[in-house]
């Protein structure tokens, strides 16, 4: 899943939980639980693919624009004093997972460590079954607001 669902996510799980470890660790652990459902990242993320191919233009506007509504979200919850420590560890142990595996700056280099390279192969495994362009992104989107109602709605 790309940045705003699972960072939602893990923002309300994190805020309803408030104590800072057991949000980060129920952030993580709600990582891998939305990776599990049936999604697609961008028109690159099919099954196969070479990982040493270069990502697409449209790859990198899919996450660009990703990324830019997250750091919007987030910048409203900061300016409107939403956030809360839960809050913020919430998101950071729903994020770290693609942090660690996905970062372009890293991810070729670390995956030569063992433990790292069987990481990702677990990470990639869960999310094994793809769906076309537009039913992943709908997914994840809709997931995203469905957590964004809930986080103003409590």
């Amino acid at each position: 899943m790309l940045i705003t669902a699972h960072g939602l996510v893990g923002a309300f799980v994190g805020r309803e939980v408030g104590y800072p470890p057991l949000a980060f660790l129920l952030g993580l652990v709600s990582h891998f639980l939305l990776d599990a459902i049936p999604h697609c990242d961008g028109p690159d993320d099919v099954l196969g693919r070479n990982e040493n191919a270069s990502n697409s233009v449209a790859q990198y506007i899919i996450v660009i624009v990703d990324i830019l509504f997250a750091v919007a979200i987030l910048f409203y919850f900061i300016n409107n004093n939403l956030s809360t420590t839960g809050l913020i560890w919430g998101v950071v142990g729903a994020e770290l997972p693609d942090i660690v595996d996905n970062m372009p700056f890293w991810s070729r280099r670390i995956r030569r460590v063992l433990l790292f390279k069987q990481f990702h192969n677990f990470h990639a495994k869960i999310q094994s079954i793809k769906t076309p362009l537009w039913i992943g992104l709908t997914t994840q989107y809709l997931i995203a607001a469905i957590f964004l109602w809930l986080i103003f709605q409590i």
